[in-house]
């Protein structure tokens, strides 16, 4: 075993459809009307028999039947395998969804679907842009005042923290107070009202000021401290004057900004946590330093919960940072944040960097070949009549060649608990971006711009490798995720609770993620047809090519895929094959009496499939997604497929690392952005796979702190 590994998912590249060969260029669909083309090419209709071989298990659920676990998070969903009269059900919609995204795909097609990617995405700025932001209170009148700004003593870390109690407690978020303030830290604080009689008791070295209490919450471990916003004692805060064209770009930035933040988090994340004794937390209190333990920030909850009314001195005011820039030698406002060290967002969205050839088709003239075989609706809104077209390839009834009993394997009690799948990461540039450039490995900032494009298609990678008895349950106490089986960890599985000397570990079922009652097994067969209408012979030709795929490679399908689930071949069935061209089947209605007349079927597919093959390698683009659809559905049986994770401080090298019982790959992004900068290697090449990073040691980094502040000491000279 190596640190090396796949990631779950690769990318497909998507190529501008400027210069690909005709047949694969945009253009209206044949009507239903009729069988026949107005180019005198033979066009194809019937059915296709196709035999699919589950090779790793198949997790198809049925959501209706969900139940609650007897033990665990309430939460938490159990669910049986989804069956029909007794047999494995697989609707024919999931099957005909797998074989348009791999359509899509090689075909180089537009994108069916691509919702949800106009806003830019947001990146975390560098700790020490910390040191250059400023503090505004922002009105409504198009005025920014610039305020200054001193740390306000608040958390057990800071000791100061008793001897500044605001009326025996402390100010709530954008309070007007008054203080006394000593360098750059609050020393007493009063109501605003009392600010004359707290001048008057300042003591030397203290400076009476009045401002905004600007409470962020304790939304980090080891904070100490929360922020003052205050007037200048002996001046007019500055002003920045705002045109209302600056004014309308400053606001869409911060709205913009803001969203980003509030997507990233659900509602129950920030309002359902649990404190010790099952009651509902607070959105501002703090539970730990575990992830999702510390308190969140106003600028996350703040539209879930009714703010008590204030009065400030300035109407509607926003209290945040904004960041300055000189145009022709006046300060100008670049952005405004809510805190000091932010987020911000880059400057294009993901929309903006995906070529207008590969957007969904906005016209009926418009359609690329996946739309024309498989169907197209408009996008909503546009107004487009036609408004859809439906596709020329239907999906008939699947059907299970076995009943329930050979066909699933059952988990008794609670189900078996699936480890948790990964959220997208598209604001991990290196993952979803081409970059054409090598970033320094200092360098922070957007990368989402002019000059970068998206990585293309995500393809989940078949689990090659596997041993015989990888899908296995072991017998016994010992968690089944930390012993690898022939050098491959269960990583479809969630690790227990780390046992102690007193309790043994214990599954976790919580919201984060389900169990299942079942699996379709290993080797079960399933039969389907695809009927066909009016297709070309290259259009034919790309569907034979998918349902022929070579040897020891596989399509993905059901849920879990990120976890190996999923995996199955697909076979033409000839004897439940019939096709025939349109000049066939019109003589064929004509007659109502004469046969079919035969297509052999055995040379149509060959010969359709051998032109695509042949349009694939005398188009270079197209070759390089070939390469890469084939890397994905083949695997690598010499590397595990798994979620990016970090070795612990406490691991010796060389040591196999099994699952984190905490999931906690986001470390390992941390750590990648922070000093390797790993992008995610490209299907199909010589790419460098990713490899697992050392956990950061926070107390060894403490240490190194501590000494490099240090003196030498001087070296005691013998005799």
């Amino acid at each position: 075993m190596t640190d090396e590994f796949l990631n779950p998912y690769g990318f497909i590249p998507a190529l501008p459809r400027t210069d690909l060969p005709e047949p694969l260029r945009d253009g209206r669909p044949p009507g239903h009307d009729r069988l026949a083309t107005d180019d005198g090419q033979p066009r194809w209709a019937g059915q296709i028999g196709v035999t699919m071989t589950v090779v790793t298990p198949v997790v198809v659920l049925d959501t209706t039947r969900a139940t609650r676990p007897e033990q665990g998070d309430p939460e938490h969903r159990v669910y049986p395998v989804l069956t029909r009269n007794g047999r494995p059900h697989l609707p024919p919609t999931s099957i005909k969804g797998m074989l348009r995204a791999a359509y899509e795909a090689i075909t180089n097609s537009r994108m069916g679907v691509f919702r949800g990617h106009d806003e830019p995405l947001g990146y975390r700025r560098p700790t020490s842009d910390g040191l250059k932001v400023e503090p505004v209170v922002v009105t409504g009148d198009r005025r920014v005042r610039v305020l200054k700004q001193a740390k306000l003593a608040r958390y057990p870390e800071s000791p100061e923290k008793d001897s500044i109690l605001f009326k025996g407690t402390m100010p709530k978020h954008r309070q007007g107070v008054a203080a006394l303030i000593k360098g750059d830290r609050v020393e007493r604080l009063s109501l605003w009202q009392d600010k004359d009689r707290l001048a008057k008791e300042a003591q030397e070295g203290q400076k009476p000021v009045t401002g905004f209490a600007y409470i962020t919450g304790r939304n980090i471990p080891g904070k100490k401290d929360e922020r003052l916003f205050y007037r200048p004692p002996d001046a007019d805060p500055e002003e920045i004057p705002l045109d209302q064209e600056e004014w309308d770009a400053l606001v869409s930035g911060w709205e913009a900004l803001i969203r980003n933040y509030r997507g990233a988090h659900s509602d129950d994340e920030i309002r359902r946590r649990v404190k010790d004794g099952g009651a509902i937390a607070e959105p501002w209190e703090w539970l730990g330093h575990e992830p999702g333990q510390p308190a969140w920030s106003p600028h996350l909850y703040e539209h879930l919960t009714d703010s008590p009314d204030v009065s400030y001195p300035y109407q509607s005011p926003l209290l945040c940072w904004a960041r300055f820039k000189k145009v022709n030698g006046q300060r100008k406002i670049a952005a405004l944040y809510p805190v000091m060290i932010s987020r911000d967002l880059h400057p294009a969205a993901p929309a903006e960097l995906l070529h207008p050839s590969l957007h969904p088709a906005d016209s009926f003239d418009k359609l690329s070949p996946a739309d024309r075989v498989f169907g197209w609706v408009a996008p909503e809104g546009s107004g487009r009549r036609p408004a859809a077209y439906r596709g020329r390839l239907r999906i008939g009834p699947v059907v299970c060649d076995q009943d329930a009993e050979q066909a699933v394997r059952t988990f008794d009690g609670d189900g078996l608990p699936l480890a948790i799948l990964g959220q997208p990461r598209p604001e991990q540039v290196g993952f979803y971006a081409e970059v054409r450039r090598k970033r320094h490995k200092d360098e922070v900032g957007p990368l989402y711009q002019e000059g970068v494009s998206l990585r293309g298609r995500k393809a989940y990678v078949h689990h090659a490798g596997l041993p015989e008895d990888y899908w296995d349950e072991p017998q016994g106490a010992a968690d089944p995720t930390q012993t690898p089986v022939e050098g491959r960890f269960r990583e479809f599985r969630r690790p227990r609770t780390p046992a102690t000397a007193e309790t043994p570990g214990q599954e976790q079922r919580d919201s984060q993620n389900r169990s299942i009652k079942g699996w379709i097994k290993p080797g079960t067969v399933f039969r389907f047809t695809i009927d066909v209408r009016n297709l070309d012979q290259i259009e034919l030709g790309a569907l034979v090519w998918l349902l022929r795929l070579p040897q020891g490679h596989f399509h993905r399908l059901g849920l879990g895929k990120p976890l190996g689930f999923g995996s199955v071949r697909l076979d033409i069935d000839l004897e439940r094959t019939e096709l025939a061209s349109g000049d066939q089947w019109r003589d064929y209605y004509r007659s109502l009496t004469a046969p079919l007349a035969s297509a052999e079927e055995s040379r149509l597919l060959d010969e359709a499939r051998a032109a695509y093959e042949a349009l694939l390698e005398r188009t270079p683009p197209l070759r390089a997604v070939k390469k890469a659809f084939l890397a994905a559905a083949k695997g690598d049986s010499e590397l595990p497929v798994h979620y990016p994770r970090t070795r612990p401080a406490d691991l010796p090298e060389g040591t196999p690392v099994p699952p984190n019982p905490e999931g906690n790959s986001y470390a390992w992004f941390t750590e990648n952005a922070r000093a390797e900068r790993l992008p995610l290697p490209r299907l199909g090449t010589s790419d460098a796979p990713l490899r697992i990073l050392p956990e950061k040691d926070e107390k060894k980094e403490q240490k190194d702190k501590s000494r490099k502040g240090r003196k030498p000491r001087p070296r005691k000279r013998n005799g």
